[in-house]
């Protein structure tokens, strides 16, 4: 497979992974504080934290037969994208308007 292939889907695969954390997060959240028009602030920290009050809205959630959000999915999308934006900038080559390598247009002694 190609390099610039695979940096392509991980990134398409890392934001698509977060949008789908987002939605669920919003779903979840609101669903369980009834908040009609916008989360509370004490929400968007469950977007990437399981601790303290996250921990114990899931753990309700889970006793009323609710699929509680998880912040793992968050992380996996943000670790895919992050790999693939490393991946991106780190095989970046300088390439001339006839695409040569900058030393294949070298002059040879």
């Amino acid at each position: 497979m190609d390099i610039k292939k695979l940096t392509n889907i991980l990134i398409g695969i890392g934001i698509l992974t977060i949008i789908v954390a987002l939605i669920w997060w919003a779903i979840f959240y609101t669903q369980v504080t009834g908040a009609r028009s916008s989360l509370p602030i004490d929400a968007l920290r469950c977007l990437y934290s399981s601790s303290g009050p996250c921990s114990f809205v899931s753990g309700i959630a889970r006793l009323s037969g609710v699929t509680p959000y998880n912040p793992t999915i968050f992380w996996i999308g943000i670790i895919v994208l992050g790999i693939g934006i490393i991946l991106k900038f780190s095989l970046k080559e300088e390439v001339l308007p006839d695409n040569k390598k900058e030393d294949e247009n070298i002059p040879k002694e």
